[in-house]
């Protein structure tokens, strides 16, 4: 692999861990970043991290203030409630397609991607913990079938991630969400659209 390219996927990699310690809470609104301590917790150098940070400063993750550094990013309370708007109305409405779509085979899809978040809740950390949840949802959305429908919610999830209420910050948060996985499963397996409907509303207002 050519030293460019190597190196290019070194930062994406970084770029990605620090943005899911951002968004899943290790980090807290307006709290400033050393250096020092990014580099000896995900084991990059001083140009990497400053790199990567830079890469966050233009996903609006992370601010720079001249003579200060960096430090993670407050938003806008008004712009987070028009988000989860959106997001509520899109989410919705895959409610009924995947209750109609879904077959044995991914049901028992979604149950073993559940029980791998689950695993993480309770030993893994952030990043395999974003991972799995990820994978559930996309999973979830997939089965509507419509792919437009999947990268809308996939890009408004990223989104919405930052303006977190916290319940990522503790174990309890993190095992209701899961909990909500295993009931969204029994809503489709048991052909309930209002119930899964119910359960999407309240696991982003929970978020």
């Amino acid at each position: 692999m050519p030293k460019s390219h190597a190196a290019a996927e070194r930062l994406d990699g970084l770029v990605r861990r620090i943005r899911n310690d951002i968004e899943f809470g290790s980090f807290s609104h307006g709290e400033w970043l050393k250096l020092i301590e990014l580099q000896q917790r995900y084991g990059a150098t001083q140009f990497d991290i400053r790199k990567a940070l830079g890469e966050l400063k233009t996903q609006r993750l992370v601010e720079h203030r001249a003579n200060h550094g960096f430090r993670v990013a407050t938003q806008d309370p008004v712009q987070r409630d028009q988000l989860y708007f959106v997001r509520t109305a899109i989410e919705r409405s895959a409610a009924a397609l995947v209750v109609e779509r879904a077959s044995a085979d991914d049901i028992a899809t979604l149950e073993r991607l559940a029980i791998a978040f689950d695993h993480s809740v309770e030993s893994a950390g952030r990043q395999p913990q974003a991972a799995t949840n990820a994978a559930f949802h996309d999973h979830f959305f997939a089965i509507a079938g419509n792919p437009v429908l999947v990268e809308t919610v996939q890009s408004l999830r990223e989104r919405s991630h930052f303006g977190t209420t916290g319940r990522w910050r503790t174990t309890e948060g993190l095992r209701a969400s899961g909990a909500e996985h295993h009931a969204m499963i029994a809503a489709i397996a048991h052909r309930d659209t209002a119930r899964l409907d119910q359960l999407i509303v309240d696991h982003i207002a929970a978020f």
